[in-house]
């Protein structure tokens, strides 16, 4: 299968591909709460609209919980290998 791999720190994401991921699962399931970018921003204990929250995703794409992976139509989130396994190859 061809992978294109995407280094979301030199290309931002585009609008309408972070919006496929949002609209399978939400901007929530997005977001990397564990992650080192989300702890010490201390966005657990800050209130913000999905759009500030997509523009701070935007300026640090660390808070995205990665892979993100896209084969057609099929989408996945995290390391999720069963979802993978289902994926056209």
């Amino acid at each position: 299968m061809p992978i294109q791999f995407v280094d979301l720190k030199v290309k931002p994401m585009a609008p309408a591909e972070i919006g496929r991921f949002i609209d399978r699962f939400g901007l929530a399931a997005l977001v990397d709460t564990e992650g080192k970018s989300y702890v010490e921003a201390g966005l657990k204990y800050m209130k913000m609209t999905e759009a500030e929250l997509l523009a701070r995703i935007g300026r640090d794409p660390a808070l995205l919980r990665l892979p993100l992976v896209r084969a057609d139509k099929k989408l996945s989130i995290g390391r999720d290998e069963e979802a993978w396994k289902t994926m056209p190859g």
